[in-house]
């Protein structure tokens, strides 16, 4: 009897570790996509406005909204 409580609270133990693993990688591969999408608006600025030096603060501000979010 002792067993099979046993050999079940390690199975839902499991299963919740898993759980909370995908959860952790969507999480990441969300910051990865927001990471993503400052940079390419970050080469579209530079490319747009030929290299201002406000496209670096842009990007900054976006990598840090991308940050708040995890």
């Amino acid at each position: 009897m002792v067993k099979g409580v046993m050999t079940t609270v390690f199975a839902v133990l499991a299963v919740a570790g898993v759980v909370a693993a995908s959860d952790t990688g969507i999480e990441l591969a969300q910051a990865d996509q927001c990471v993503q999408q400052c940079r390419s608006a970050h080469n579209q600025c530079r490319i747009t406005s030929k290299g201002s030096p406000s496209c670096d603060s842009q990007l900054q501000a976006c990598m840090d909204s991308c940050r708040s979010r995890r």
